[in-house]
């Protein structure tokens, strides 16, 4: 028995409509969602290069992104296929302590990011 994820109604069979409020539910293998992550892009690696190829334990990409003109190489790199890197050779104890370590440095580049705009807007309107 599993519950309906709208109504919390217990649900016989899955891939079926829940028969009390008629959601469509559908059962996706803990593989397909663990794919559909390490395909996508990662906004750390895109907004603070390399505080992100250092927190995700990609070490060689962190010595890259430091080279003039060849960081921005490693900036795509890292955006596009950094997950996987770092899931594959990471040595991660649990793909919940991976995806945690990959929401913080999401979170980090994020808060690096307004804190130049800030220090911008700061710079030219005072």
């Amino acid at each position: 028995m599993n519950t309906c994820t709208n109504c919390k109604h217990l649900v016989e069979e899955w891939n079926r409509i829940c028969r009390q409020c008629g959601y469509h539910l559908v059962l996706e293998p803990e593989a397909d969602v663990r794919a559909r992550y390490l395909r996508g892009p990662s906004l750390g690696a895109l907004l603070f290069t390399q505080v992100w190829s250092a927190g995700a334990r990609l070490y060689v990409w962190f010595l890259i992104s430091l080279v003039p003109g060849v960081g921005l190489v490693a900036l795509f790199a890292c955006l596009f296929w950094g997950r996987r890197w770092s899931w594959k050779s990471g040595g991660w104890q649990s793909w919940e302590a991976f995806t945690k370590r990959m929401r913080l440095l999401d979170l980090l580049g994020l808060c690096w990011v307004l804190i130049l705009v800030g220090f911008y807007l700061f710079r030219r309107f005072a």
